[in-house]
């Protein structure tokens, strides 16, 4: 009883606080600073290779084990204050001790929380897996069994825009679900045919999983208000091979254009029509066609260049998901 007399046992409540958060950190594995309330993980998807899971649990970060720690720090400064005040006036500082008590028992709800929103999905990874790499050198052979015609982009779970960033030591996505649009006009029996593509994203549409982090990239480096719009622009293939029923490998030269600038890369990646099975698991009808794209760009060469010392790598890849829906359908 001595011990809950004393005006520094409210630091050991927060010491268990800490100890939970500590211990909910190291079984999540991710080795992340930087606490998600909802936290973005991939699974694996027949049809697109990788979705995000519709489980977003608390997943915290050494930010919050920190907030913590500096709790119980306060209180063991509150505790000295306390036993001086009790010492100098004789009488026990009832209002302090019960504040002190609130603010310990505050912490414990962080670690509660976290594990009563559960672990990450079964087979799931923190960002999106790379790309198994397409290895196409020339030529145009193949088609899909679809109809010439102007395919739009359909706003759908499918369709994302994914940026995998190191920086800090830590590894995140900033990824583009939202505001989506886009256009692709060809003929997908006869690629030889000219086609065209543009995809457009606004750019305030980012999010890397962490509030504060997601409004530093809107506004410390896209400059959203000044550059609203991200485009990629694509005008024919220079190869182009089967790669599975219903599935072509291809490689493209594409414009970037961002903030500002327009940046000159290689895409590669698949087009597939997808069959009865494929649409009903989309939840999407008519002549579609999905697109899964890769492509990098080089930092330095980007109006991100002033800024390429925050990043732990020199070049940013992009995974470009669509599901695609003829427009006359």
């Amino acid at each position: 009883m001595s011990g809950v007399r004393s005006p520094f046992a409210p630091v050991a409540l927060v010491a268990v606080a800490l100890a939970a958060s500590v211990t909910r950190w190291g079984l999540q594995g991710s080795d992340n600073i930087y606490t998600a309330l909802h936290k973005r993980f991939y699974v694996p998807d027949p049809d697109l290779g990788w979705r995000v899971s519709n489980q977003h649990p608390i997943w915290l970060g050494l930010d919050a084990c920190a907030v913590i720690a500096a709790i119980a720090a306060g209180l063991a400064v509150g505790g000295f204050m306390i036993r001086r005040r009790e010492r100098s006036r004789g009488a026990r500082a009832t209002a302090l001790r019960v504040i002190a008590w609130g603010l310990a028992a505050a912490p414990l709800a962080i670690p509660a929380a976290a594990f009563a929103s559960g672990p990450g999905p079964l087979h799931a990874r923190d960002t999106l897996p790379p790309s198994a790499a397409v290895r196409i050198e020339s030529g145009i052979e193949g088609a899909l069994a679809a109809p010439a015609g102007r395919y739009v982009v359909v706003s759908h779970a499918g369709s994302s825009i994914t940026a995998h960033l190191s920086a800090g030591g830590e590894a995140f996505d900033a990824r583009f679900e939202r505001d989506i649009t886009g256009v692709w006009e060809g003929n997908p029996h006869d690629l030889e045919q000219p086609m065209h593509a543009q995809i457009d994203v606004a750019a305030a549409s980012v999010d890397t999983g962490v509030g504060e982090r997601t409004k530093h990239a809107r506004e410390g480096y896209l400059h959203a208000d000044q550059f609203p719009q991200i485009s990629v622009v694509v005008d024919g293939v220079t190869a182009v091979r089967a790669s599975g029923p219903g599935e072509l490998v291809f490689r493209a030269p594409a414009t970037v254009h961002l903030m500002g600038g327009a940046h000159r890369v290689e895409v590669t990646g698949t087009l597939a029509k997808p069959d009865a099975a494929a649409l009903a698991r989309l939840g999407v009808t008519g002549e579609v066609l999905v697109v899964q794209a890769d492509l990098a760009l080089a930092i330095h060469e980007t109006a991100l260049a002033p800024a390429a010392g925050d990043f732990d790598g020199d070049r940013i890849p992009i995974h470009v998901s669509l599901v695609l829906r003829r427009a006359s359908d």
